[in-house]
């Protein structure tokens, strides 16, 4: 899993361990709620900060990203690199290195992570089950329902029970690394369908490479 699946890590859980874990009702309607509060908005502009730590390898990484997201199309500044997806091409432009790759987005694959279904991912494939509430902020565990088939032991959701927003998602894998997306700024927006697909013309010296 990349980044962003979470694409985002401390104690082993075996898949018959899991098996006799049932999800909290609660914790899955809080989700759907989420899911509908999310889904009403044409499009969502996110500010996020990430951060991962390591403390076996002395590993911290600290960075702030940009996310437009609309429907499968999004927009992202991340870690020195943007990319543009109409939600079947990926654009990734390459500013150091003068280059624009294009990829295509595997839409048979249902585990694929994308900025696109980062804040639904949620949705399938996992036990829930309610942790500890702060005031509004309701935290969720979720479990991988098959742990042989994933790189994390379990992820938490902080979620704000007013807003029904999530405020920060944090994942805990196998190997003591802890990475974390906390939301800065959610603000609804527009945006035209147009602006989801890069103009290569805008770019004239770099390299396109398409890797489709």
């Amino acid at each position: 899993m990349t980044r962003f699946g979470l694409l985002i890590s401390l104690f082993t859980f075996q898949l018959i361990a899991n098996a006799q874990i049932s999800s909290d009702s609660s914790a899955k309607i809080l989700l759907d709620e989420v899911s509908a509060a999310t889904d009403a908005h044409e499009a969502i502009y996110i500010e996020f900060e990430y951060n991962l730590i390591n403390t076996s390898e002395n590993i911290k990484e600290h960075a702030i990203g940009e996310l437009t997201l609309k429907t499968d199309q999004y927009a992202l500044s991340f870690m020195g690199l943007k990319q543009i997806s109409d939600g079947e091409n990926v654009w990734t432009i390459l500013e150091d290195d003068e280059e624009i790759q294009i990829s295509e987005i595997d839409l048979d694959d249902e585990n694929a992570i994308t900025p696109s279904n980062l804040l639904k991912m949620y949705e399938h494939g996992f036990i829930y089950q309610m942790k500890e509430k702060n005031g509004n902020l309701q935290n969720i565990e979720l479990l991988p329902e098959s742990p042989d088939d994933v790189d994390y032991i379990k992820i938490h959701l902080l979620i704000d029970t007013e807003s029904k927003q999530i405020k920060k998602l944090k994942q805990f894998g196998e190997n003591l690394t802890e990475s974390e997306y906390v939301i800065k700024s959610f603000s609804p927006t527009t945006i035209n369908d147009n602006e989801f697909i890069l103009k290569t013309s805008n770019f004239p010296d770099f390299e396109l490479i398409d890797l489709r």
